[in-house]
């Protein structure tokens, strides 16, 4: 018994024990010997300097200067109109679902952890762009100058802007091009409202004799597809004359040296490119490589000269087609080495055609400037460095079987691919007018 005892007297202390010290423990954590957490009750100062970007007619972005709170702000509540649209965990929203040609009031507030709320801030004010019309659009002045307006706003290298057209975009892009050049304008309107480009009737009145251009150019106030610039003229004095410059912004001075000449010799037609030839990241399936965009690797799809796939190819396609005796002189640019020529000229193929344009613009320029040094692909043979062979409008022209693919074997003389130093002919209006005047002599 009295062994039992002890146990059991043993047993009830340590019981005790525990539950005593598990008292201590609880009435610790709930007592008051340290310094108390107060509530937190401060609201974040109201968000501030809204403004908005990139807006289209049913897109914005939203963006704002982030408010400051004695904790943190946790929270952006975004409102429209007053009513509250959707929740952001940055100072950045962005607006979608808008009605065309709208205007929208929107304000933001902020909130804590503790869910305190801000003031809203003050309003912003956001208008979307308006529906285009199919309506032909009327311009006056000097197309030169409209046209340089047009180009400086052209996007650069990697912004991945421009935006590959679908086969069925291309179908409608080729009845667009039908249309202008069988006379239908408001044919042309009504499909090129369908693709966000609008068509412009320019009458030049700087000229001796006022010269009416149509323009076919993306809606400016929204574009999205950067396909290019196409200027085509009403009663052209040179008809056979088709200029293109589809590396306006790498080839320095080409786009301007293009529009140069184009209005002073009145030609058929005028294609520019309207987006960098390296803006978008994505290659072409054409062949061919180049180190324009870095490293040397396949062309991109932003380079109109070496793409099928491209409303600039269609537009060739449809003029050379429907107009089977014009000639197509495309402008580019190169950096002049110490062996170097001046200019480097080619058909597209290493051939010889019938009618030798290349031969003959070549000699229009000497008479402009005897001290200019030339290659020409198909006389200096050894010579291969920028003959434009892997040029897919020259491929198309000169009948390649594949103009993405296979460089063309025969040359049909339809096409002038001409490479140019800066010194002498890009780099100013006198040079230009140099290219203008020889272009002008032999089209005449």
């Amino acid at each position: 018994m009295k062994t039992g005892k002890i146990i059991s007297t043993g047993i009830w202390i340590k019981t005790t024990l525990m539950v005593l010290v598990l008292f201590v423990s609880c009435s610790t954590n709930s007592g008051n010997d340290g310094t108390p957490t107060g509530a937190d009750t401060e609201a974040p100062t109201k968000p501030s300097g809204l403004y908005v970007e990139n807006v289209t007619q049913t897109t914005a972005e939203l963006y704002w200067d982030a408010a400051t709170d004695n904790v943190g702000v946790q929270n952006y509540s975004i409102y429209q109109n007053g009513t509250y649209l959707a929740d952001s965990g940055q100072t950045f929203y962005a607006l979608s679902g808008l009605e065309p040609g709208s205007v929208y009031t929107y304000q933001v507030l902020a909130t804590d952890a503790a869910g305190n709320e801000s003031a809203l801030s003050d309003a912003l004010e956001v208008s979307t762009i308006g529906t285009i019309e199919a309506e032909l659009q009327y311009a006056s002045g000097n197309i030169d100058t409209y046209l340089q307006s047009l180009i400086d706003g052209v996007p650069g290298s990697g912004g991945n802007d421009y935006t590959v057209p679908t086969t069925a975009q291309l179908e409608q892009w080729e009845g667009v091009i039908d249309g202008i050049l069988e006379g239908n304008i408001q044919e042309a309107v009504t499909k090129a409202v369908a693709l966000n480009y609008q068509i412009t009737e320019f009458t030049d009145t700087a000229l001796p004799v006022e010269q009416v251009f149509y323009v076919l150019a993306e809606y400016q106030s929204a574009p999205s597809n950067y396909w290019g610039i196409y200027v085509f003229s009403k009663t052209p004095e040179r008809e056979d004359l088709v200029l293109m410059a589809p590396h306006i912004k790498y080839d320095t001075n080409t786009g301007l040296e293009a529009i140069y000449a184009f209005r002073n010799n009145v030609a058929k037609a005028l294609f520019l490119s309207s987006a960098h030839r390296c803006n978008s990241d994505d290659a072409t399936e054409c062949s061919g490589t180049t180190s324009a965009c870095g490293a040397s690797g396949a062309y991109r799809v932003s380079d109109l000269a070496h793409n099928t796939a491209s409303a600039f190819q269609m537009a060739t396609e449809t003029i050379a087609t429907v107009l089977p005796n014009t000639v197509f002189v495309q402008l580019h640019g190169f950096g002049k080495g110490e062996d170097d020529p001046d200019v480097i000229m080619s058909n597209g193929t290493p051939e010889t055609p019938e009618i030798d344009y290349v031969a003959l613009i070549r000699d229009a320029l000497l008479a402009e400037d005897g001290t200019l040094t030339f290659k020409i692909a198909h006389i200096d043979t050894d010579w291969t460095r920028l003959v434009g062979f892997t040029n897919t409008q020259g491929r198309y022209i000169n009948a390649s079987i594949d103009p993405c693919g296979v460089s063309a074997t025969g040359t049909s003389g339809r096409f002038v691919h001409i490479e140019q130093a800066k010194s002498k002919l890009r780099e100013d209006s006198s040079g230009w007018a140099k290219m203008s005047n020889a272009l002008g002599n032999v089209f005449d």
